[in-house]
């Protein structure tokens, strides 16, 4: 039996990763590292945008990953932002289209409703 292989990132970590690997010229092996997982989580997609202003074509390395996964394995992009509100939220229209249109082929999307787990706990006022 053949064990699946899994990483675990951050929105922000993966686009600082991304951006310093270009930086030393080596973006590329550093995509097909990220591609090669069986599954990538990108958690806090949304939380990113210092990096983003930071890094001006963050969205354009982000695609890089999602398109080099896209129909070859799985990836588990967590967010608060909805799928139609990511146009707005990014920024660059055809770039969420090009971006959108990698993630949602074949996808399952899965909205959570409810409060968050990690809502402070209060005491009610006596």
């Amino acid at each position: 039996m053949e064990l699946a292989s899994g990483r675990y990132e951050t929105s922000a970590r993966l686009i600082e990763t991304l951006n310093r690997a270009r930086a030393v010229k080596a973006l590329t092996p550093k995509v097909r590292l990220y591609c090669s997982y069986d599954l990538l989580v990108i958690d806090e997609f949304g939380f990113e945008k210092l990096e983003r202003k930071e890094v001006p074509d963050a969205l354009s390395l982000l695609y890089k990953v999602i398109d080099g996964r896209n129909r070859r394995s799985s990836t588990a992009i967590i967010t608060n932002v909805n799928l139609e509100d990511w146009t707005d939220y990014l920024g660059d229209p055809p770039m969420t289209m090009v971006l959108l249109d990698r993630v949602v082929d074949q996808t399952n999307v899965i909205p959570f409703k409810g409060e968050s787990i990690r809502k402070p706990k209060t005491k009610p006022e006596k």
